[in-house]
This record gives C-alpha cells, sequence and structure tokens, in this order.
C-alpha cells in the first residue's frame, strides 16, 4: 500500500518570491503615499492660514470688543491677537501651530515687522503681506498673499 504524503507549509522559495512581491510594491507605493501626505498637508495649512486670517479681518470689521485684530507670524505657527499690538503672553491669543511638515518661508511685511494688524470696520490693512509655506525637504509651496483692503489670496 501507497501512502500519499502532502506536505503542507511553504517553501523557502515561494517565501522569498513572497518576500520579494512585497518589497516591491513597498517601493513602488511608499513614495507616493510620502508625497501624498506632504501635499495634503500643504493644502490644509494654507487653508487654516487662510481662515485665521480672514478670522482676523472679519473680528476687526465688527469691532468685536471695540478692538482690531491681527495675526503674528512665525515660521511655525500663526497667532490671531486682539488689539493694535502683539504681546505673546496675552491670553486672548489663538496660537495656530503648523504641521511639523510644513513651515512659514520669507514673510515680507509691507513696513516690516512679523504682524498683519486689520482695521476696524473697512478690515483694510496697511501691512500688507506676502508668506509662504514651504513643505520641509521639498520645493511644494503655497503663498499666500494679504492685499491692502484685507483680502487674502492663496496660491
Amino acid at each position: 500500500m501507497t501512502q500519499n504524503v502532502y506536505r503542507r507549509g511553504f517553501t523557502i522559495i515561494e517565501l522569498v518570491i513572497a518576500l520579494a512581491l512585497i518589497g516591491a510594491l513597498i517601493v513602488v507605493i511608499l513614495p507616493s503615499f510620502i508625497s501624498f501626505r506632504r501635499s495634503s498637508a500643504l493644502n490644509t495649512e494654507a487653508e487654516d492660514l487662510v481662515t485665521v486670517i480672514n478670522r482676523a479681518r472679519l473680528l476687526s470689521v465688527s469691532s468685536k470688543n471695540d478692538q482690531q485684530f491681527g495675526v503674528h507670524f512665525d515660521t511655525d505657527r500663526a497667532v490671531l491677537y486682539q488689539g493694535p499690538t502683539y504681546t505673546s503672553t496675552d491670553p486672548t491669543n489663538e496660537i495656530h501651530v503648523l504641521n511639523s511638515l510644513v513651515t512659514l518661508s520669507g514673510t515680507t511685511i509691507n513696513g516690516g515687522g512679523s504682524e498683519v494688524l486689520f482695521q476696524k470696520v473697512t478690515g483694510a490693512t496697511s501691512q500688507n503681506a506676502t508668506t509662504t509655506l514651504v513643505v520641509t525637504g521639498t520645493t511644494a509651496s503655497t503663498t499666500i498673499l494679504i492685499l491692502p483692503t484685507g483680502v487674502v489670496t492663496a496660491s
């Protein structure tokens, strides 16, 4: 009587081929995933920064608390502040910390400094500005422009 012996499991060759296929998939997919993550972070931070700037302008237009509002720019954050001057310790400051993949670079403000202050009622500013959000380690960027009218654009 002949017995058929079936062996269960994988051979070394089958395991090596499976691992090679998995490795190839990772090599192909990982750069796309990293690129998508960076692009997504840039888009999200650009939208958030425009929202913070627009919020400061709208609060100034409405003259909330009979105050002006502005935005202070650092490389890793934007701070919405109340009043004619920025004070880092003011408890009313609203701090927006940027994603660690994105930094603010090349902020240019008319008249110097690192703040844009909006006028009550009109929402205009004499400190029109340009700043660029840059994805760390790449050339991907979005430029934020604040016009003298207070209107904000991103490109």
